[in-house]
């Protein structure tokens, strides 16, 4: 027999020690490849520094929150700002002429948990009547040298009560499961999807016209809308009292149940008017309009500098960096839990190979007699050494490559969490020379933990055994 044979013979003899001992080796190192993992690729997801626009501008408050919710969708939004901020990039005053491009965002309502998001047609490269240029040249940067084009359909007008919806949402329609294609219709919800109680669902009708190409971003799980449609919705207030209102009345039985809003026609008048054609005439002057977010890109890094500063000086709005606050971030919060993470990894992988250690020990001390007869038939003391420490050492080996599967799969399901809260995940699949490096020492480790067991069995008296 050769000594492989006689490694698998001996791990046979006591399977179940052995296949513990692997589960051990393998929970250690696919825990310690799932960090690995979660840092490399955390740190491309979070802190990331290859945004298309290098300024965010948005309300007063925390450019964390302002950065999570209008990059990730994470979070609640912090505020709103006012539409003249905007205006004051793109018409004149003391900023016109600092950015190369600034696009208005306005959050506040979702379909089915998806994110409704108020914009211009701009985003996408198409002018106000949703006409975009054939070769996408206009449209917004979402990643440097990648911008936002369309897979099908057209850009949506500028007063219409028309959408374009993300990859993810059109992808799920065509497997069964919700979302929605090119010609569908669709009401808003208000909230962003996490609300308790019965949703207040707004009356206006939006219709799909056209489908967002993968990004492989937040926008992929997301709706576009124009804002002048953003701004025709009613009011909230008036729904979520009336929802409040029959909550309480449900909860007092021997109360009778609050009278229905009063009809449309006697209510507060409509916030627009509708033309034959579709098109929305806003009630609501511009001084009252309010956005969440805009993203600018910048004409130079001088220039970029100089607007954050003039920005933050004034009282309307803040500007942030969007690359900087989550380099941030990621240095500040997500590296020291990884670093935990990892430090965990590597003491249930180090007890993994004492339970090497000792589970081999307690063989050999069994097996004394085993390896006296192979003396006896010619073995040397340097084989049995070995044969000992090889069988550790395969057994490292195996955990090893079964934890670094392990260690995918859990980084999988790690990616399918982080693209279903936020749109975007991890390449999972891929491999890194680290990873390999972790398994090659995982299997090294272990055949050093055999060598105390591999030196009792080089010690093993034959004679003495023998006669036993």
């Amino acid at each position: 027999m050769n000594h492989l044979q006689i490694i698998f013979k001996q791990m046979r003899q006591r399977a179940l020690s052995t296949w513990l001992t692997l589960l051990s080796v393998a929970l250690g190192v696919g825990l310690a490849i799932a960090v690995l993992l979660a840092q490399r690729h955390a740190h491309a997801l979070f802190g990331q520094n290859d945004f298309g626009f290098d300024i965010l501008i948005g309300p007063k408050g925390s450019p964390l929150q302002l950065s999570l919710n209008t990059i990730y969708h994470l979070d609640k939004p912090p505020g709103t700002i006012s539409y003249s901020v905007y205006e004051k990039l793109i018409r004149g005053g003391p900023w016109f002429g600092l950015s190369r491009t600034a696009i208005p965002l306005a959050v506040g309502d979702n379909y089915e948990g998806f994110t409704i998001i108020g914009t211009v047609p701009k985003l996408f490269g198409g002018d106000d009547d949703g006409k975009v240029n054939p070769d996408g040249g206009g449209a917004q940067e979402y990643r440097v040298g990648k911008r936002y084009t369309l897979a099908s359909g057209t850009c949506f007008h500028l007063r219409r009560f028309e959408a374009v919806v993300g990859s993810d949402i059109a992808a799920r329609k065509q497997a069964g499961h919700g979302g929605l294609k090119i010609g569908d219709t669709f009401h808003a919800t208000h909230g962003m999807g996490n609300q308790e109680g019965p949703p207040d669902i707004h009356p206006e009708i939006w219709t799909v016209v056209g489908v967002l190409a993968p990004t492989h971003t937040a926008a992929d799980r997301s709706i576009y809308i124009p804002l002048v449609s953003f701004y025709a919705i009613q009011e909230h207030e008036a729904g979520l009292e009336h929802i409040a209102a029959v909550q309480a009345a449900e909860s007092r039985t021997t109360l009778p149940a609050p009278s229905p809003p009063p009809p449309a026609s006697t209510q507060e008048e409509e916030p627009y008017t509708l033309a034959p054609d579709g098109t929305i005439t806003l009630r609501v002057p511009k001084e009252e309009w309010q956005i969440s977010a805009i993203l600018v890109k910048s004409r130079s890094g001088l220039t970029a500098l100089a607007l954050v500063d003039q920005v933050n000086k004034g009282t309307q709005a803040s500007a942030v960096n969007p690359a900087s606050v989550m380099g941030d971030f990621f240095r500040t919060f997500l590296t020291p839990f990884t670093r935990l993470f990892l430090l965990i990894s590597l003491l249930v992988t180090l007890l993994a190979t004492i339970g090497i250690l000792v589970s081999i020990y307690n063989a050999v001390s069994a097996r004394r007699r085993e390896i006296a007869i192979l003396r006896a038939l010619g073995a040397t003391r340097t084989r049995i050494l070995l044969l000992v420490s090889l069988e550790a050492g395969w057994i490292g080996l195996l955990g090893g490559l079964t934890g670094l599967v392990l260690g995918h799969l859990l980084a999988a399901a790690g990616s399918a969490y982080l693209e279903r809260i936020m749109g975007q995940g991890i390449p999972w699949r891929a491999f890194s020379a680290e990873e390999l490096l972790y398994v090659a020492a995982a299997t090294v480790l272990a055949f050093l933990a055999g060598l105390a067991p591999a030196l009792l069995a080089y010690r093993t008296p034959v004679a003495e055994n023998l006669t036993e």
